[in-house]
């Protein structure tokens, strides 16, 4: 089974699916490397004006990295190399060259919702939750999650959310800024081309150079602390506590 669809309409907004809705849209390597290689397609066809991204199904957007793939990293290089894949794909969704919208259908937890931070607009169904629960996995956000996080929402909610590792619904998700606007469920992707329809009235050129400079500072932070952060994740994989948390959390 393929782990990513999409669809291009004849206005020139794609629909991309993330297509693992039996295990809830969850990242694996496959679906990583899929991601990575549609996104490479995708920004070099000039038809594309601007991207949508959701989940497959109705219960989740994303629930981030598979736990089996956390639960059977061989070495500390093998859990380097998949932070290093983690974090490149959610840059080439931060850096694609339209703006690009997420459209949260259900759960978006830990990288999914970082990934989903990635976007320039985020719109969540009524009924959907978000949350990072990596501390209680003894694990670590990648850092490109972490600071699209704390651009969106500031230092003071990013350590609530992130220490605490505490759900949310969508309406304080929204309070606190990190998504737009929410819509009901039944109608989200409808929603979504709405407002892609609303962008693309804009000077394409001018949306891209808008993208980059308001992208730039943030980047340039990305650059600096990716490498360092992918060497944190692979040295906890490695932990024992990561390992009984891991299996602890499987088991619920």
């Amino acid at each position: 089974m393929n782990t990513i669809k999409y669809e291009i309409n004849d206005k020139g907004i794609c629909l991309l699916s993330l297509n693992r809705p039996k295990v809830h849209n969850s990242f694996n390597r496959e679906l990583l490397n899929e991601l990575s290689d549609t996104l490479n397609l995708l920004k070099n066809n000039k038809e594309i004006k601007i991207l949508i991204i959701t989940g497959e199904g109705e219960k989740s957007f994303s629930s981030g990295v598979d736990l089996k793939e956390l639960q059977n990293f061989k070495s500390i290089e093998d859990a380097r190399e998949f932070a290093i894949l983690l974090e490149g794909t959610s840059e080439k969704i931060f850096n694609f060259p339209t703006p690009v919208i997420s459209a949260i259908n259900g759960f978006a937890l830990g990288g999914g919702m970082g990934y989903a931070a990635a976007t320039d607009y985020r719109i969540i169904a009524d009924t959907a939750k978000v949350g990072f629960p990596a501390i209680k996995l003894g694990a670590i956000l990648p850092v490109t999650c972490t600071l699209y996080l704390k651009e969106l929402i500031g230092m003071a909610n990013s350590r609530d959310i992130l220490l605490t590792g505490r759900m949310m619904n969508a309406k304080e998700a929204k309070e606190i800024g990190l998504v737009n606007r929410i819509v009901p469920l039944n109608s989200i992707i409808d929603e979504a081309y709405k407002i892609a329809e609303t962008i693309i009235e804009g000077s394409n050129e001018a949306m891209f150079y808008t993208k980059k400079t308001l992208n730039s500072m943030l980047a340039t932070d990305i650059e600096s602390q990716k490498l360092y952060a992918a060497d944190n994740f692979a040295y906890l994989s490695q932990t024992k506590e990561w390992k009984q948390r891991i299996n602890n959390f499987g088991k619920k």
